[in-house]
């Protein structure tokens, strides 16, 4: 059986053992908040690239859109007055024909001399 003096030493060693115990614990618990600071840092820095990511997507996108809409703007407009012309074109051609038939000189021409349609 343990005398007095054992279970001292005894209880002793165990208060040891736990003052280390809780001193590794204290460490770990520095480590964690600093672990938790690098986190929370690298997270800000990532939400703000990502916030000025979004914001160049959204500002490119607008750009693009614009892009597009004035291309079609001009492209209609282009088509408007090639389809104008060729109506133009086509009224010419039917106004020489209707003068040639009229003028009997339709199947007198060369083929070659006659715009084609």
């Amino acid at each position: 059986m343990l005398g007095i003096k054992d279970l001292k030493e005894e209880l002793a060693e165990m208060n040891a053992e736990m003052k280390a115990v809780h001193e590794e614990l204290e460490k770990l618990s520095e480590q964690v908040g600093s672990v938790s600071e690098h986190i929370t840092s690298s997270m800000d820095k990532i939400s703000n690239t990502l916030e000025e990511t979004n914001q160049t997507i959204r500002e490119s996108l607008n750009l693009t859109s614009e892009t597009i809409n004035n291309m079609s703007i001009n492209f209609s407009k282009a088509l408007e007055s090639a389809l104008k012309k060729m109506g133009e074109f086509k009224i010419q051609m039917d106004v020489r024909e209707t003068i040639l038939k009229s003028l009997g000189l339709k199947d007198i021409i060369p083929h070659f001399l006659k715009k084609d349609k």
